[in-house]
């Protein structure tokens, strides 16, 4: 009995194509695309949330002797090579 229902053939489901009168707003978003952007989504959000754990869990009395050679310039740290030279 099961080998029969499993001879029988299926019908695979169709997505349905943008109206005519929606085709003025764009192509229409299918499933895969959605899931697609939304994955991408969602991994750019935890990525960020575990930037964001990171810098609470920092600990600000941290040092390092690379820092004596440092410097901050619009927010980036930037090597001071005129010390080196000296």
């Amino acid at each position: 009995m099961s080998s029969l229902r499993n001879a029988v053939k299926r019908i695979a489901h169709k997505e349905r194509s943008q109206p005519t009168n929606r085709q003025h707003l764009g192509i229409l978003e299918k499933k895969k695309d959605y899931k697609k952007r939304a994955e991408d989504y969602h991994r750019k959000e935890d990525a960020i949330q575990r930037i964001r754990e990171k810098v609470a869990m920092r600990n600000p009395d941290e040092f390092y002797f690379g820092m004596n050679s440092t410097q901050l310039q619009d927010g980036k740290h930037v090597t001071n090579t005129e010390n080196r030279n000296e």
